[in-house]
Order: structure tokens, then sequence, then C-alpha cells
């Protein structure tokens, strides 16, 4: 499933994947008072169907179980979209500190790693594309 056909509930209700709970409730509230078909007085198809949009996504993002299940899928669908074989999307403190503090590794899932400078890790507003040192699978890390 690619990330453009995989729908981002989140964006419907105007929020981030970081958002709480009480976020999330918020913006859906105020979104369906703006959107119910009981509020507004000409309804289109394209309210109707925003409505819908927004209830869907509330019922998923509202539960604890279902919004872990979705964050998992909506993760799976950013990877593949990136068209490379991405192990992971992290950012540095994720990483783990190696030696004499002048590296830092992530484990890869064949039993290598992943090794960085700290130094590549200082540049702000950057993604670095970090390739295992055995595989074929990289990460990406996010500073």
């Amino acid at each position: 499933m690619s990330e453009e056909s995989f729908t981002n509930y989140y964006e419907i209700l105007g929020c981030d994947r970081d958002s709480t709970y009480e976020d999330l409730k918020q913006a859906y509230h105020e979104l369906v008072l703006r959107y119910h078909p009981d509020k507004i007085s000409a309804t289109g198809s394209s309210d109707a169907n925003k409505f819908r949009k927004i209830d869907e996504a509330w019922k998923i993002l509202r539960d604890p179980c279902l919004r872990r299940q979705y964050d998992v899928e909506f993760k799976q669908a950013e990877l593949e979209a990136d068209c490379e074989l991405v192990y992971a999307k992290l950012k540095p403190e994720e990483l783990e500190t190696t030696g004499e503090n002048i590296a830092m590794s992530y484990p890869c899932r064949c039993g290598s790693s992943y090794s960085v400078n700290i130094e590549d890790l200082k540049e702000k507003n950057n993604l670095l594309h970090i390739y295992c040192e055995e595989c074929t699978f990289m990460i990406i890390v996010e500073t």
C-alpha cells in the first residue's frame, strides 16, 4: 500500500501523529460542528463526504488499540513510499552512543549495525540515509 493511497486520519482531523487524545478529540468536535449535516443548511455531497471521513478518522484514532495498529500501518506505508529498503525512520535520540562518543549506532535486523558520526547529527532539519554495514537495508535519521 503506497502512502498516496493510504488515508491520513491525522491530516483529516488537522492534527499530527504526536497529538494527544485530547487534541484529537477537540479537533474532531470542532470539525463535527462545522461539517455535520444537521448543522449546515445546504448539505452538499462534498460536505457529507467530508463529515464521513472525519467520523471515520475519529473512530480509529479515539481507540488506543486501533490507533496503535493504524500508526504501524501508516509508518509502513511511509517506508514503502520511499521505494528503498528502509528499516526504520529514527530521531537521533533513538541511536546508541558507541565507544569514545564519536559515533552512534543502531542495530540492524541482520545482526550488524548502522553507524553514523556524531558530527553528522548536529546539522538541523536534515535527513541522513545510513546504510547497514552488511546488508542492503538503511535507516533514515531525522535531525
